[in-house]
């Protein structure tokens, strides 16, 4: 889960928080993941290593609602 809180002066800060493990739905290994796959799927940390592009993209859409000039 995460949470992305704005300060008064309009600075954003994003926690995540771990969560429980689960399996993956691109490789079915059991880990904590984030729903960074291509299209949302959740994904463990080494497929997200897979495709850096893709997950750096969908990071963004999660995160920010995509403005990927924040990361």
């Amino acid at each position: 889960m995460s949470e992305r809180i704005v300060t008064k002066e309009g600075d954003e800060i994003v926690l995540i928080y771990a969560e429980k493990e689960q399996q993956c739905d691109l490789c079915g290994k059991v880990d904590e993941l984030r729903p960074y796959g291509p299209n949302g799927e959740k994904i463990c940390p080494d497929c997200g290593m897979k495709d850096e592009a893709t997950t750096k993209r969908m990071m963004g859409i999660v995160l920010f609602g995509d403005r990927e000039e924040k990361l």
